[in-house]
């Protein structure tokens, strides 16, 4: 077993548009890896705020590739890595042990909120990958309860991947509106917001502060729905300090937020 231990990550994905368009955003991310994920993980697993079902479920699947899900045939990419079958088994034998009904899911591919972060972090390493969706009710608690049961394996080299949107209103957005508009204060207020909930060193409580934060007046406007502000709760559920290791926005309210807990 590797005593190489690995940070849990939040990454706000954005559009795949500015993803696979953007060369800011590939040279961002590039420093972004080469700063902050100083070891390869042998695995990785990704939660997505694009996968939800009604029973947890975990991708058992040979080979991981860009599922479809109706963009322009431009968005679509040859990405491709293996998945993980023997860890995903683990990990829902893992969480049936402590109580969480867990499926297996031999055929979803990735969906664009788990192939983003791979191809800005990884596009050439081909790590194998495995999926693990979110329960339909989004209940903060019931998923903070199922990172804390994975954290312990972090501490085999793989690497938690959570992907959503630190801020995520689709209904206010300025499409294609690139990463110069000024952010909408609301947008900003709820970004600052969480970065100084995350930048308190007295209560370490993260993930609860972060459950708390659903009641703040902002949050509904932030987002109208949670299952992209889940993923965070997850990331720091798994453990370990907050650090913010990238902030901007997208069209014009859509926050890039991504922090690293180790």
């Amino acid at each position: 077993m590797s005593k190489i231990s690995q940070p849990s990550l939040f990454i706000s994905h954005g559009t795949i548009y500015e993803a696979l368009k953007s060369n800011q955003l590939k040279y961002d991310f590039n420093n972004l890896r080469n700063i902050h994920l100083k070891n390869i993980p042998s695995a990785i697993i990704l939660l997505s705020g694009h996968w939800q079902t009604d029973t947890i479920s975990v991708t058992t699947s040979e080979k991981m590739t860009q599922m479809e899900e109706g963009f322009p045939s431009e968005f679509q990419t040859d990405y491709s890595t293996d998945g993980n079958p023997e860890l995903a088994n683990r990990i829902i034998e893992r969480l049936k042990s402590n109580g969480i009904t867990a499926l297996s899911d031999n055929k979803r591919g990735l969906d664009h909120g788990a192939l983003i972060p791979l191809l800005l972090l990884f596009p050439n390493d081909k790590i194998p990958v495995l999926q693990i969706s979110q329960q339909y009710n989004l209940d903060p608690i019931y998923h903070k309860k199922i990172a804390e049961i994975l954290a312990p394996l972090r501490h085999e080299n793989i690497l938690f991947i959570s992907s959503g949107g630190l801020v995520h209103n689709r209904a206010e957005i300025q499409k294609f509106g690139g990463h110069e508009i000024e952010p909408d204060s609301w947008a900003k207020g709820f970004d600052d917001f969480i970065s100084k909930e995350l930048d308190d060193i007295l209560n370490i409580n993260y993930a609860d502060k972060l459950i708390a934060a659903y009641q703040h007046p902002l949050f509904s406007i932030s987002h109208p729905t949670s299952e992209h502000f889940l993923p965070l709760v997850f990331a720091s559920a798994i453990g370990g300090k907050p650090t913010k290791i990238y902030e901007a926005f997208q069209w014009k309210n859509l926050s890039m937020s991504a922090y690293k807990f180790e």
